[in-house]
């Protein structure tokens, strides 16, 4: 399958970039040496001609048509509200210093490390806390090192870059921890032209992150600042309904403000997105609604089931029933983001007529 060079990084930037529909899922970074990322933002470093145009391949935001999830059979394929699943429930992590950390139950955590642990992945690309610059991704190898990445950004933060600094260093059974629309660039990836499959193959394991939307880092940090917020965060929260606030914990406290004063710092691009339980990866976790210190996990491949069956065994993971009414108001809001994704890109479609 060929690819033009026209419908490359020039049809990238045109596409996504000048648009401002970028959602800094880092897919381009690092895969072609003329993406950056830097605070917040992935920037054009220079004008690139190659001619496999990758970039534009794998970019979720693109619709690039031969390369999308429904070509391999990875799409969602029943009509359920939150995609193909073999089970659901809550779990959380069984060992305190591992949910301590944690945004809420510590699942992911506790899944990476035992995956680490046991040999079934080496390393999992995760997104760091930030500093004084925004989060960025990390190619986690240990114990300390997951820990030290526990916890929701709720801002973009171009995780993948890392994972193409390791698959470029020639490290296999990485694992890979992100958002709906990074878990669409790896199904993306496996028919990416020239080498997507080989590059495929070195993603042992996807764990995807419910998201509802992510903000832009620097239109939030400036917010921030406005109100008084400034120096280390030491987490960020989205409380469930009806609470209607985006909460910023210090040293010294926290801070609540309305959701919506927050929603206008949403990166444009995540209005597109259809997808809010990351309906691509093996294993998807979210929070429990009104159930403290749980999550909500959905096992969507038999590698997820397995994994998942082997750290409750294993003594890593506890489970239990995930209450009705929870499953409802899930599908209630997977469907809700869907139906406003697609809205939104038919707009998208009418307006370019």
């Amino acid at each position: 399958m060929g690819v033009e060079i026209q419908d490359g990084q020039a049809s990238l930037i045109d596409k996504v970039i000048d648009r401002g529909i970028c959602v800094r899922c880092g897919a381009c970074v690092g895969l072609c040496p003329y993406f950056g990322y830097f605070d917040g933002k992935v920037v054009v470093m220079d004008r690139c001609n190659a001619d496999s145009s990758r970039c534009l391949q794998l970019c979720p935001r693109a619709g690039y048509e031969g390369t999308s999830p429904e070509k391999v059979n990875v799409a969602p394929s029943d009509t359920s509200e939150i995609g193909p699943y073999q089970d659901i429930m809550i779990a959380r992590a069984s060992k305190e210093e591992i949910r301590k950390g944690a945004q809420y139950g510590g699942t992911v955590s506790a899944l990476v490390i035992y995956a680490i642990e046991k040999g079934r992945i080496k390393s999992a690309i995760l997104t760091d806390i930030g500093g004084p610059r925004s989060p960025g991704g990390r190619n986690a190898v240990n114990k300390s090192e997951v820990l030290s990445c526990a916890g929701s950004r709720y801002t973009g933060a171009a995780g993948l870059s890392s994972l193409n600094s390791a698959i470029s260093a020639g490290e296999t059974k990485i694992g890979v921890v992100g958002v709906p629309c990074q878990m669409e660039t790896l199904a993306r990836m496996r028919l990416m032209v020239p080498d997507g499959e080989e590059r495929s193959n070195r993603v042992a394991l996807k764990l995807g992150l419910f998201c509802t939307w992510a903000v832009d880092y620097r239109r939030l940090k400036t917010f921030l600042a406005k109100e008084g917020v400034e120096g280390s965060i030491k987490k960020f929260d989205i409380p469930p309904p009806p609470a209607e606030v985006f909460q910023v914990q210090r040293e010294e406290g926290w801070r609540e403000f309305p959701l919506s004063r927050i929603r206008p710092l949403v990166q444009e691009g995540c209005l597109f997105c259809q997808d809010m339980t990351a309906e691509l990866a093996d294993i998807s976790i979210g929070s429990a609604e009104g159930i403290e210190g749980w999550n909500t996990v959905v096992i969507r491949t038999q590698l997820g089931g397995e994994l998942f069956s082997e750290a409750v065994e294993k003594g890593w993971l506890e489970t239990d029933s995930l209450p009705h009414d929870n499953f409802e108001h899930l599908k209630e809001a997977s469907l809700i983001k869907r139906e406003r994704g697609k809205k939104a890109t038919a707009d998208m479609v009418r307006s370019k007529l």
